[in-house]
């Protein structure tokens, strides 16, 4: 379960690194 949450949490990195507009709703969704 640790491990999914840090897979999560890296794939909101990258995602955010790409769109560079990531709302903070999709962190508070993660």
């Amino acid at each position: 379960e640790e491990d999914g949450v840090k897979i999560a949490r890296r794939t909101v990195a990258k995602y955010r690194d790409q769109l560079d507009i990531l709302p903070a709703r999709m962190r508070k969704r993660v």
